[in-house]
């Protein structure tokens, strides 16, 4: 018994520090450019308004850490306007190693139907010359760690942008990732459990 305890204390020890060692951090996404040139309401019907646009951005990904590389298995970009997602498209897959920085460009355009009271924020957000569009950022990613290699697991970030009509917006708009990696979770119950194992052996 007491060399089983013995066991389960240095397995948990063990995993503490390759977390230590390891520690995978979150990527860092940022919009770097962004422009709106068209954005358009117009009426098809009594019921339903069609909103035409084009947005161009330019993202970039980085990865701050040290020991492990990421898998950008599938990438995807959405922009909402109003609550209102209005277009979709998927971005290229690549890998990241350590401390790298990937661009990575999106175009949205095309045309989103949107019923009928969809039109009142467009006409106050028109006379104030400034669009505010939600950029979001959906993926599968895995972490290599030397030569072994996660599952994987859900991105999700969030980039808020505020585009004048017809004129490019330069400043930099850090996005916000939303998803708490899993295996964050997984590792940390792993570790108290075991810990937990452990003392109700001993007492």
């Amino acid at each position: 018994m007491r060399a089983f305890i013995d066991l389960c204390v240095a397995f948990v020890l063990a995993i503490v520090i390759l977390w230590l060692i390891f520690r995978p951090q979150r990527m860092r996404i940022a919009v770097t450019s962004a422009s709106l040139s068209r954005f358009n309401l117009t009426s098809s019907s009594t019921s339903i308004r069609s909103l035409s646009f084009d947005l161009s951005t330019n993202l970039t990904f980085r990865n701050p850490n040290k020991r492990a590389g990421i898998y950008y298995d599938w990438l995807e970009a959405q922009a909402d306007y109003d609550g209102m997602r209005i277009a979709w498209k998927g971005l290229p897959v690549f890998y990241q190693g350590r401390k790298e920085t990937t661009d990575v460009a999106a175009e949205l355009d095309g045309r989103s139907t949107i019923g009928i009271g969809g039109g009142g924020e467009f006409e106050r957000d028109n006379a104030a010359g400034v669009f505010p569009v939600g950029l979001w950022i959906f993926g599968q990613v895995r972490y290599k760690f030397r030569s072994a290699v996660t599952r994987s697991y859900v991105l999700k970030a969030f980039c808020p942008l505020r585009l004048p009509l017809g004129k490019a917006e330069v400043s930099l708009t850090d996005c916000r990732v939303l998803v708490l990696y899993k295996f964050y979770i997984l590792w940390m119950n792993f570790i108290l459990f075991f810990s937990f194992f452990v003392l109700m052996i001993i007492a």
